[in-house]
């Protein structure tokens, strides 16, 4: 990684309302293209959609509220959402007829990779993407990973 200043993260408070994921998902994007990441609309296309399904478990599973942070690691987009429950987020596979339910594996599909980390008072929900040409799975973020969760704690 060169030694490139790295833009300050954007961190926003977020209220369930009607408009509340779909302004959030949107401010993600704007702020990864201001900050010009280097990011293919095919992978902001992922970052919006990941996004759009943690911020909605966190508004839908853990209360009415959430705390959302975007933050550029030179070669991943970061976003973290942080709720007050302390129930971890479930992988699950969703019957085929099922309305609901395949967030968290859109996500795993989708996302370079995704983990959660308690809190004292609830969670932190994260995922990373990278550019198309960035290999997906663990193998890929480790490091990346663990720097995350120092930063995280």
């Amino acid at each position: 990684m060169n030694h490139q200043q790295l833009p300050a993260p954007d961190e926003f408070h977020v209220q369930a309302d009607t408009d509340a994921i779909g302004e959030a998902r949107q401010r993600i994007v704007r702020t990864a293209q201001r900050w010009s990441v280097p990011l293919s609309d095919s992978a902001l296309s992922d970052v919006e959609l990941c996004a759009s399904e943690v911020i909605t478990n966190a508004l839908t599973h853990a209360g009415d509220e959430c705390w959302v942070r975007t933050r550029w690691t030179g070669r991943f987009l970061q976003i973290e959402v942080t709720d007050r429950s302390p129930r971890p987020p479930v992988l699950s596979a969703a019957l085929p007829d099922a309305t609901g339910g395949r967030g968290l594996a859109l996500v795993e599909c989708l996302s370079h990779d995704w983990g959660w980390v308690p809190r004292d008072l609830g969670k932190t929900v994260f995922f990373l993407v990278a550019d198309d040409d960035v290999p997906k799975g663990p193998a890929t973020v480790d490091a990346e990973l663990l720097a995350c969760a120092g930063r995280l704690a």
